[in-house]
């Protein structure tokens, strides 16, 4: 776990379980012989993500970025993804939380690697894992997560974690750009997918990016590589410039969410 502070906010990131996922989707149009020299991938071209989640303190509330993959899985997920043992409990208990102490969690888009630890209980008996929390996600993220077109049905195959949340009065579907508490923020950037937005923990001096997917690793600091996922390679170049542009100027923070190294870089 690295923990720090923007003013007075304090934010902790950790990675709550790692994954693995095609070398080739993940690098978009960086060639395997570029990121082979320092990524290695299995016999079936695989390379492990991690899930680098964001807890930040803000105004008395507390807030998680994303929630990883959980410990929910069935055979076919297993085989194809590889997932870690979900971790996320044993980083809270070492700051003396437990998931009833999260007030808000804002997913950054709801891609099954960042929403499958919304499920606690069992297959017959799911229930939200954070069951005081408000939840918050583009409007327009949610649209086509529950109902994806041809383009996106691949990418929105969980659908437990959308009808927890759909019977939920916890869930807050917002239009663009908002303000969650005093110091945090979230951006409606797409690019990645339709809905997808980054979180933002600013005060007068300095600021820290959760990106989400659209700057997952460090060799997506490079503008034009992206995810052969992304649905607007377009988008996603604006969004990382904009980001990256304003870190800089700020000295700022920048989570990369599924980096397996240190998941933080300082400008």
């Amino acid at each position: 776990m690295i923990n720090g502070k923007i003013g007075s906010v304090d934010y902790y990131t950790f990675n709550a379980g790692s994954f693995y996922s095609d070398g080739g989707s993940s690098f978009g149009i960086l060639p395997k012989a570029v990121w082979s020299k320092e990524v290695v991938s299995d016999n079936k071209n695989r390379v492990e993500l991690a899930c680098n989640l964001l807890l930040i303190r803000d105004q008395g509330k507390y807030i998680l970025v994303d929630t990883a993959m959980g410990n929910l899985h069935d055979e076919k997920v297993q085989n194809i993804y590889r997932p870690d043992d979900y971790k996320l409990d044993e980083y809270l208990d070492q700051i003396k939380l437990t998931r009833d102490d999260i007030d808000v969690v804002i997913l950054t888009h709801l891609h099954h690697d960042h929403i499958g630890g919304l499920l606690a209980g069992s297959f017959k008996k799911p229930t939200l894992a954070f069951p005081k929390a408000e939840y918050y996600v583009q409007k327009s993220e949610w649209e086509i997560a529950v109902n994806p077109d041809e383009l996106n049905k691949a990418a929105y195959r969980f659908a437990l974690p959308l009808l927890l949340l759909s019977g939920s009065s916890q869930l807050n579907l917002l239009n663009g750009d908002h303000n969650i508490t005093k110091h945090v923020k979230v951006d409606h950037v797409g690019g990645h997918t339709i809905g997808s937005q980054s979180v933002f923990v600013e005060d007068e001096e300095q600021t820290l990016c959760y990106a989400g997917d659209i700057i997952p690793q460090k060799f997506h600091l490079n503008l034009s590589v992206t995810s052969a996922y992304d649905v607007s390679r377009q988008q996603t170049v604006a969004a990382k410039k904009r980001i990256l542009d304003e870190l800089k100027k700020q000295k700022g923070l920048l989570v990369l969410n599924h980096d397996t190294g240190y998941p933080i870089r300082k400008f």
